[in-house]
């Protein structure tokens, strides 16, 4: 019987779906593993545990932790709780608590900071939380304009209506062609021919009482020397004055018209144009304001409702997800973010529905170019190139049908990572090409469809780590983590999933600091008890506590693990009150907290490639391992288990155990089909598979 070996040195597509369990030619499997959990695919491609948790903070509701940084020297982060606002520091000390919010719920609440301001939205509204030496939080208030009016954006959600002022100036009623009005538009502004009327009081669903803001358009009596070229509906042009106007009636020769522009009217003897013919212009005369098509609300009230998510995009505040109108997408001017005054200069606001058969724009995504998701494929509009976006340049372009869900994307180097509209794979946009670069859209997570499950959120890699690896994390509605990790570029061949779980449920995990912080839902004292931890490689444990040689009273009610400067020193059971039952000899510094599993499964060698017979049927005989800097581990083979201990013939016994870089053999016992090999961290300490070997008999 021949023998041959085949080691394995790169996991870096980590962990895939079971199915592969009879592909042993597949290369998706040569740099994979059957199994993992809690450990982290480094960029020389080997499998590390993850770090452990540091307690920070206990967080009551919070939904999300976001980081700020209102100036370039000053870094905050803010924590969304349900009925709260709490901005920490880097060592999450409280450092301000807005205990009046808008919201009731935080995992309805988007946030995009613009330096000293932040915006927040969601159903409640807009809100803006602004930073000039002291914190303030308050509903976002538009840009105001010329003659006082609003630079807010405005929709005309109802086209079959028209709008009667009673005035135009002063106090005045507005009356509806068809039962409009609800008590809900008091406070609200309308506009009138581009002019606004603030809506003081309700009288019934037709009238409404309102206050004009400025003049609005008069209403003119035209008289032509010919009608019969003029339809009601018909948008009319004065070729000397530039008078524009609609038509509301026609009574013999003589056009009532709401005026659009010009106020002044048409001159006498100039011609009067419409879409079918013109006529001489041979007399005008002022009326009361007639019933108009010419009018539009808010595009965001408490009646129509706010946008569902926001983001920033060449200086713009970038709105989508409209209730009322969801194929709109929304950019403020590059004036300011509260400005959304639209117009042709490549400064104004950009307010325009987009795409094909109506989509649902959920995101924008400021990638270089911006990108726009919807329910109905994801369109791009070119800024790279050109370096303006403006309402000259906003040209929405679909690049693929893939449908988006509510899930936020993240950017990941040239990439923009979203969540499918099933709820249930991972894809990302992605810039390719070696001359010219276009987007691309494709799945990355079709060797790992059993780690996604109806992901909650998207965690991208800090902006500002200084870290050589960085990750993605799917966060899961389950409470586990998909750790995604990828070598040089984030290109679909070298993208890894590796499952994460803890002691309890992850919440969220969030970009801060230079690191990644998670919410994780924990019990203490038999309460479920939501905490915010810091990711951290000095922690050999989750929701690790430093001992103050009293309590711990983080950990109350549990059973927690001692690791006390290279030492591992067992269980011990923290008390309701926190203090310790056992291991009462802990030293003051010492880490408590709850221990996790890292563990590696290889794919099996069950057959071997024989240039002369073909697939010969292997027996796997033995597994070596080779480790890096770790203490103690288990080797599983079949149903045997063979522990490497701390210590070893010769060591010191004073010294913590010695972190090993060696290779351990370990002999596989029993003849089964799909025999199982599994390399454990079970207990505390350093763990670092740099290869594994197989040796099998042919």
């Amino acid at each position: 019987m021949a023998k041959k070996t085949i080691t394995q040195r790169s996991f870096a597509l980590g962990e895939i779906n079971d199915d592969f369990l009879e592909a042993d030619d597949l290369e998706a499997r040569q740099g994979s593993v059957r199994t993992g959990l809690n450990v982290r695919i480094t960029n020389a491609r080997t499998a590390k545990a993850r770090h452990g948790t540091f307690y920070r903070k206990t967080v009551s509701t919070a939904e999300d932790v976001i980081e700020i940084r209102p100036t370039t020297d000053l870094v905050f982060g803010l924590i969304l709780n349900d009925t709260s606002l709490v901005i920490i520091d880097s060592t999450a000390a409280t450092v301000h608590t807005i205990n009046s919010v808008p919201w009731t719920d935080a995992s309805t609440v988007w946030v995009e900071p613009f330096r000293e301001r932040t915006v927040f939205g969601g159903p409640f509204g807009i809100y803006t939380l602004t930073y000039d030496g002291s914190w303030s939080l308050a509903a976002m208030t538009f840009a105001t304009t010329a003659g006082n009016s609003l630079a807010q954006p405005y929709w005309a959600y109802r086209k079959d209506i028209t709008m009667r002022p009673s005035a135009a100036t002063g106090n005045i009623t507005v009356t509806a062609s068809a039962a409009f009005w609800t008590a809900a538009y008091v406070g609200t502004r309308i506009r009138y021919g581009q002019r606004e009327i603030t809506i003081t009081g309700y009288t019934s669903p037709t009238v409404v009482n309102g206050t004009v803001v400025s003049s609005l358009p008069p209403s003119f009596d035209i008289t032509v020397a010919s009608s019969s070229s003029f339809r009601v509906g018909d948008v009319v042009i004065g070729q000397t004055t530039n008078y524009q106007g609609i038509i509301t009636a026609i009574v013999g020769n003589v056009l009532s018209c709401a005026t659009i522009e010009f106020f002044d009217g048409p001159d006498n003897t100039e011609k009067l144009s419409g879409p079918s013919g013109s006529s001489t212009v041979s007399s005008k005369a002022t009326i009361s304001p007639v019933a108009s098509p010419i009018w539009d609300e808010p595009l965001m009230s408490a009646v129509r409702g706010y946008p569902g998510a926001g983001s920033s995009a060449s200086g713009r505040l970038a709105l989508t997800d409209f209730p009322g109108v969801p194929d709109l997408v929304a950019l403020s001017s590059v004036r300011d973010i509260t400005d959304f005054e639209t117009g042709a200069d490549d400064d104004d606001a950009i307010v325009r529905q987009v795409g094909d058969n109506a989509p649902r724009f959920l995101h924008a995504v400021n990638a270089g170019d911006l990108l726009l998701f919807s329910d109905r494929g994801i369109y791009y509009v070119p800024v790279r190139d050109t370096n303006v976006l403006s309402p000259r340049t906003f040209n929405a372009i679909l690049i693929d049908k893939r449908a988006a869900n509510s899930v936020r994307p993240v950017n990941v180097d040239d990439a923009v990572v979203f969540v499918e509209g099933s709820g249930e794979t991972i894809a990302a946009a992605r810039l390719d090409g070696n001359i010219y670069l276009k987007w691309s859209v494709a799945p990355i997570s079709n060797f790992h469809s059993h780690l996604i499950k109806t992901p909650k959120k998207l965690c991208a890699p800090p902006i500002y780590s200084n870290s050589p690896e960085r990750y993605l994390f799917v966060i899961n509605s389950d409470g586990t983590i998909a750790s995604v990790s990828w070598i040089d570029d984030f290109g679909t061949e070298n993208i890894g999933f590796v499952p994460w779980v803890t002691e309890g449920s992850f919440v969220n995990v969030a970009p801060i600091f230079g690191g990644y912080w998670a919410i994780v839902d924990r019990f203490v004292s038999g309460v479920e008890t939501r905490m915010l931890e810091e990711f951290d490689p000095l922690a050999m444990l989750d929701c690790t506590v430093e001992y103050d040689g009293v309590a711990v009273p983080e950990l109350a009610g549990n059973f927690a693990h001692v690791w006390n400067g290279g030492y591992y020193q067992g269980v011990t059971t923290i008390l309701y009150d926190g203090t310790l039952y056992d291991l009462t000899d802990v030293d003051v510094g010492s880490q408590i907290g709850f221990n996790f599993t890292s563990r590696v499964s290889p794919w099996p060698v069950e057959a071997i490639d024989s240039p002369r017979a073909g697939m010969l049927k292997a027996r796997l005989v033995r597994v070596s391992v080779s480790v890096m800097s770790t203490t103690t581990f288990q080797c599983r083979t079949n149903r045997s288990t063979r522990t490497i201990e701390g210590y070893g013939v010769g060591d010191n016994l004073s010294d913590p155990p010695p972190e090993k870089t060696a290779v351990y053999r370990f002999p596989v016992i029993g003849r089964t089909d799909h025999p199982e090999v599994e390399i454990v961290k079970h207990q505390p300490g350093p763990f670092h598979v740099l290869a594994i070997t197989q040796e099998v008999q042919v």
